[in-house]
């Protein structure tokens, strides 16, 4: 995998060097010292509420999930034929050797770039490369850090497409095709969903391979910590493009809050014995 990282500027990093380089100080140095009682927190955020969190949703997601595809045939609309057929398009595209290293790097550092700016940050340089790339602002924080993790570039770039699309073409209508004797309909909305697909199935493999690098940027939080509020953030993703494709009104946002009241009661039942 490249390296890919997000940086400080280059007065903040010429400053942790300089505290690298005293190190009969370096523990009792303010800077390290608030750096330190930051992760602790951290690491105590990430076992009391990441993963009772992320646990529950889990559950939740796969029970919703499960119900639709029994149920309500789930399994036969168009958005997860679609969305499947595109996540399949992208596996075999990987399994077959197609690496798109140049394009995740680009993905992964502009996600960066954009949180940073999103919250003030300057940007003094960046770059992009098949063997990695970096980041350079003066702004720093989670969200900052780990973005390329929690969000999937390139599927929000395919949702702000067929979004501004959607307002002056007609997605859902269907559109007949002729090849030779057959017809058949089309629908433009096919289209974004097995893109949708690709894109989602193409950051869940770049951002599993990461992260089981030991990346910089996972570093910076504790791994810990970042690892735990990937997985709750990817996961609360999935539920919001379930919940926008649900087949019935029924596993809509109410029942998907009954059943997450409802998993989060089970566990706790389960874990203090009164199964």
């Amino acid at each position: 995998m490249p390296t890919n990282t997000y940086r400080a500027s280059a007065r903040d990093r010429e400053l942790r060097q300089l505290d690298r380089s005293k190190p009969a100080h370096v523990r009792r140095n303010p800077r390290q010292k608030q750096l330190r009682r930051v992760k602790k927190v951290k690491i105590w955020l990430a076992a009391v509420l990441l993963v009772p969190l992320g646990l529950i949703t889990a559950l939740t997601l796969s029970e919703m999930l499960w119900r639709a595809l029994t149920r309500s045939a789930f399994w036969r609309t168009e958005e997860f034929i679609f969305f499947t057929a595109g996540g399949l398009t992208w596996g075999a595209a990987y399994l077959a050797g197609c690496r798109p290293i140049r394009a995740y790097v680009f993905g992964h550092e502009m996600s960066h770039l954009v949180v940073a700016r999103l919250f003030g940050g300057k940007i003094f340089d960046w770059k992009v490369s098949a063997q990695g790339g970096y980041v350079e602002t003066n702004k720093t924080n989670t969200w900052i850090t780990l973005a390329p993790y929690l969000l999937p570039f390139y599927s929000l770039i395919v949702l702000a497409l067929f979004g501004m699309a959607g307002i002056v073409w007609p997605l859902q209508k269907t559109h007949i095709l002729q090849l030779g004797s057959l017809m058949f309909g089309v629908k433009t909305v096919w289209l974004f969903y097995l893109m949708l697909g690709f894109t989602w199935f193409f950051h869940a493999t770049f951002t599993t391979k990461t992260v089981m690098a030991e990346q910089s940027d996972l570093e910076r939080n504790g791994e810990f910590f970042s690892l735990l509020l990937i997985f709750l953030i990817n996961v609360l993703l999935l539920v919001a493009l379930f919940l926008a494709a649900s087949p019935s009104p029924g596993l809509g946002l109410a029942e998907l809050g009954r059943c997450w009241m409802g998993t989060a009661d089970g566990l706790v039942q389960f874990f203090t014995g009164n199964w």
